[in-house]
């Protein structure tokens, strides 16, 4: 086998006795493989048994995947309310937040621990700070660890681990700020050559630490480079199909380099295990961006709502003019701790008077609150929740725009009283794809046609994204089948359950290390 990194010379296969190996893609779908770019992974997805799915956008899908229970039971949301009879909103999570994290509701790999079985994990979102495990860990960035290139002992288990991975060459993260505003990779080719790089370290060295801390479980997930480039292909895409003259070829040519180079990456990782079984996974799909719903707009039209005189204007220019800004100076603006309390905050309606209302403070929350006196501060009884969601529903699903636009929504029910289940959405909407969550317009739907300029990298300073998550994960099992009583569940946890079904409990096995996560 070629050598992919000097520093961790491959195993021979031999050397490899993994049981089962998870591959995780952030925001791709079976269609992404279907450009004719990739024909290795297109091959397997083929040859694969594919579960179709359906995920709501509120509750985190790597969350699902690794906890095996929805945010309804753990608390994570995409974004969503501090609580507190407040308003404030964030969209930060990780895995420490989680309510009885490692008694009631245990990561995969410590399951598998506890049932006699070495584990390997490697760039899971939200992981941070890396737990003990027997095998190794290293953690994804962001979801309070750091975005940087080196890896930090924080990161990282077993000790020292950071040290063998940064003399290796392993990338943590990369993100446009990064790329873009830190190394100014505007150039398509020098800007997918970064991520390329990442990937190709990346796969090199967890096969290398497979081998060497004989792991029987791995999970291996591809975070930024997949989303990044989603994220700015689809609209040039689109826009190649409609002939239109703005689409950017060059990006449009980089990109396709850089998949053809990611499928040759994963044939060699895959064909290092050829007795393994291999599941290929995402969080999500994406989306062109086409309408915009606002369901405040819904709500006031209701009667549920009603705007703030005073606040109104100053938090619509607010929103606008905080979406125009250079990622660079948004991103100190949100170090700032008063100037972030101040905008999380901040709502155009008046909170003695509205009893529902929806807060997209950053990926968009497909769901209404109702505001209760318990829980925000508001004017409506906790004991009246149930009937006014209900309430909320059938005028959702009635309206003229909702079936004109495929629109859907249900009231949550009752899903227990607990923060996790407190900070979920009373009422859920179900969007179609190209369909996202905004309060910067008036109307209750908005059609938001892609920009008639052409694309290029440096304008990814104003922040000019025009796609959005969207419902159908990829969800491949390359040998075998998933898990028959698995597939009666639509979203995300299905992955969790065949995992576990996989590796029973060993009787006659010592663990060298705690299993047990940090809590």
């Amino acid at each position: 086998m070629k050598r992919l990194c000097k520093e961790f010379p491959p195993p021979k296969s031999s050397e490899v006795p993994m049981k089962l190996l998870t591959i995780g893609m952030d925001g791709v779908h079976a269609d992404t493989f279907n450009r004719g770019w990739t024909p290795f992974i297109k091959s397997l997805i083929d040859r694969g048994h594919g579960l179709k799915l359906h995920e709501d956008l509120i509750s985190r899908g790597w969350s699902e995947i690794i906890l095996g229970k929805h945010a309804y039971d753990t608390g994570a949301l995409y974004e969503g309310p501090l609580m507190a009879s407040s308003l404030k909103w964030s969209d930060k999570f990780k895995l420490e937040d989680v309510p009885a994290l490692g008694v009631d509701i245990k990561p995969i790999w410590q399951v598998l621990n506890e049932r006699g079985y070495r584990v390997g994990i490697m760039n899971i979102p939200t992981t941070f700070p890396a737990p003990k495990v027997d095998g190794f860990f290293v953690s994804g960035g962001g979801g309070g660890g750091p975005i940087s290139k080196e890896a930090s002992p924080y990161q990282c288990h077993p000790t020292g681990l950071e040290t063998e991975l940064n003399d290796g060459g392993y990338v943590v993260d990369e993100r446009n700020e990064t790329l873009l505003r830190q190394a100014g990779l505007y150039d398509p080719k020098k800007f997918f050559a970064a991520l390329d790089k990442m990937n190709a370290r990346r796969g090199a060295i967890f096969v290398q630490l497979a081998a060497k801390h004989q792991i029987d479980f791995g999970f291996l997930v591809f975070k930024s480079s997949p989303v990044i480039t989603e994220s700015y292909l689809l609209p040039e895409l689109e826009k190649k199909s409609r002939n239109d003259p703005t689409a950017n070829y060059e990006f449009i040519s980089a990109a396709e380099d850089f998949y053809r180079a990611f499928d040759a990456h994963m044939r060699i990782l895959i064909e290092t295990y050829p007795n393994t079984e291999v599941l290929l996974v995402s969080d999500h799909s994406m989306a062109v961006r086409k309408f915009a719903v606002n369901s405040n707009a819904f709500l006031i039209e209701a009667g549920l709502q009603t705007k703030s005189r005073s606040k109104s204007g100053v938090f619509k220019a607010v929103k606008s003019f905080k979406h125009l800004l250079p990622e660079g100076f948004k991103a100190r603006l949100n170090k700032n701790p008063s100037i972030k309390s101040s905008y999380q905050s901040m709502v155009g309606f008046n909170q003695a008077q509205t009893r529902a209302f929806s807060i997209a403070y950053s990926n968009g929350t497909h769901g209404i609150y109702v505001n209760d006196s318990a829980r925000f501060g508001g004017p409506v009884a906790p004991d009246d929740i149930s009937i006014l969601s209900e309430k909320i529903v059938q005028l959702f699903n009635e309206h003229s725009l909702s079936k004109l636009h495929g629109m859907q929504s249900r009231a949550k029910g009752n899903t227990g009283t607990g923060l996790a289940a407190q900070k979920f959405p009373d009422v859920v909407l179900t969007l179609p794809d190209s369909y996202h969550t905004s309060s910067l317009f008036v109307d209750f739907v908005t059609e938001t046609p892609l920009s008639d300029r052409r694309f290029d990298l440096y304008e990814t300073k104003k922040d000019i994204r025009s796609v959005g998550k969207a419902h159908t994960p990829l969800a491949i099992c390359i040998s075998g089948k998933w898990n028959c009583k698995s597939t009666a569940t639509s979203n995300l946890t299905v992955v969790y359950d065949h995992i576990q079904q996989r590796f029973p409990a060993l009787k006659n096995r010592q663990l060298k290390s705690s299993g047990t996560p940090k809590t």
